[in-house]
């Protein structure tokens, strides 16, 4: 009963289908008859089209092209005897497109886009020392970006780390959330929470690393403020066809906050930061901050130099010492086909205020990957840190081993490596070896 039903609805609307289909084939038909010229209608077109052949030949071209009712109707128009030319019939009413919202919150918008992402790193970790292992999630980042109106550009990120916090729960905090404008193609406006624009090893992702870990230098300055996200205004461009590199800001300093708890670091000063880069080979993409990579995955040829800077005025520790803080640093970038090496110095002066020595620290890397197989890259790298150069036997060095396996890029990699933990400041030796995971999109 139900299949019958269903049969005879169908036979229904193919029958209403039907119905109309030939109903406007009839329409046409009749159309066309009523427009269809006499022999007498046609005599006087032929007389009118060669009463203006003195007109110019595009018009003539025109003419000629046209159909016979047109000419049809020009003649009635002209031989008042003639009878009137056919009302032509009205149009089929067609519905209106509704409305296209203010704001579309999909891809397809030429107002506002949107594209999500997500980034996880999954981390198994060998101590020698401990003999501990672990796994754990390194990173678990959601990120949203797009633009306004084809004007601003935005991006924010969400992070739920447990890098560093063993044994305890993750904490969702904001890692990115900034706006853009670009008043010229060579100078941009951000503002918001971002990295500082000191150290490239810092400004690299840490989905884009040569290894599992930035380097101890990174996380020294880290420590003070100075190569952490932060919140600020930045102007930065990439004029010179994408060979020169500016990015000159003023920003807070996480780590000496104007506004915090009695007895906890504290700085009223803002910390202008600079940094400066000539690439020598291929150029840098226009437009982009922050967007280093350590492993180009065999592709270009690279050659880069940089120097940045930045100073905090006035800051306090929660020992009661004032003091100032001065840090600079170089680094140099080169990569041919499948050849990788990256090298920094960076340097952070302690000035205390009153008389008192100031306290120097220092350190550096260098690194070298090559790509084989087009997916296997070994790595290597040396680093040493100095906490303080005015206390002997003070200094860490260690030296990395490790291997990359590229799925798709960097958006799907295995990475590992082994690293020996030496130095006169390192006051047991150990061996640390790391395994992780990576999808990013």
């Amino acid at each position: 009963m139900c299949r019958h039903r269903a049969t005879t609805i169908i036979l229904a609307v193919l029958s209403v289908f039907a119905s109309a289909f030939f109903a406007d084939a009839a329409d046409l038909a009749a159309a066309a008859t009523e427009v269809a010229p006499s022999e007498e209608e046609l005599r006087a077109a032929v007389a009118l089209s060669s009463a203006d052949a003195d007109q110019s030949s595009s018009s003539s071209e025109v003419k000629r092209t046209e159909p016979q009712g047109v000419h049809v109707a020009k003649g009635a128009e002209a031989n008042p005897e003639a009878p009137p030319p056919p009302k032509p019939a009205p149009a089929a009413a067609t519905a209106k497109s509704p409305a296209k919202p203010p704001f579309t919150y999909s891809n397809n918008s030429k107002d506002v886009t949107f594209t999500p992402g997500v980034r996880l790193q999954v981390r198994y970790i060998h101590d020698t020392t401990s003999n501990n292992d672990e796994f754990f999630v390194a990173r678990l980042r959601l990120k949203a970006k797009g633009e306004l109106f084809h004007t601003v550009r935005y991006y924010a990120e969400l992070k739920a780390d447990t890098l560093g916090r063993s044994g305890k729960n993750p904490t969702i905090e904001m890692e990115n959330a900034w706006v853009e404008y670009s008043v010229t193609p060579y100078l941009a406006l951000r503002g918001g929470l971002y990295d500082v624009p000191f150290s490239r090893n810092a400004l690299t992702s840490d989905s884009k690393l040569l290894l599992v870990d930035r380097s101890l230098i990174k996380d020294q300055l880290t420590s003070f403020g100075f190569a952490d996200n932060t919140t600020g205004l930045l102007g930065h461009g990439r004029p010179f066809k994408g060979h020169f590199e500016y990015s000159v800001g003023l920003f807070n300093n996480e780590k000496f906050r104007a506004i915090g708890a009695p007895g906890a670091n504290h700085s009223t000063s803002m910390m202008p930061a600079g940094r400066f880069v000539y690439h020598f080979l291929e150029p840098a993409p226009r437009g982009g901050y922050a967007d280093y990579q350590s492993s180009y995955v065999g592709k270009g040829n690279r050659l880069s130099i940089g120097a940045n800077t930045a100073y905090l005025r006035k800051a306090r520790d929660t020992a009661g010492s004032q003091f100032h803080l001065l840090g600079w640093g170089t680094d140099l970038f080169f990569s041919t086909g499948p050849f990788s090496f990256e090298a920094e110095y960076d340097q952070l002066r302690k000035q205390l205020i009153g008389g008192s020595p100031e306290v120097q620290m220092d350190g550096w890397y260098a690194q070298a990957g090559y790509l084989f197989w087009r997916r296997f890259e070994f790595a290597v790298r040396h680093q040493e840190l100095d906490p303080n150069v005015a206390i002997p036997a003070n200094r860490l060095r260690w030296t990395s081993l490790g291997s990359n396996i590229y799925f798709r890029k960097h958006n799907v990699k295995l990475q590992l490596d082994y690293t020996f933990r030496r130095g006169l400041g390192q006051p047991v030796k150990t061996d640390v070896l790391q395994i992780q995971m990576q999808v990013d999109y």
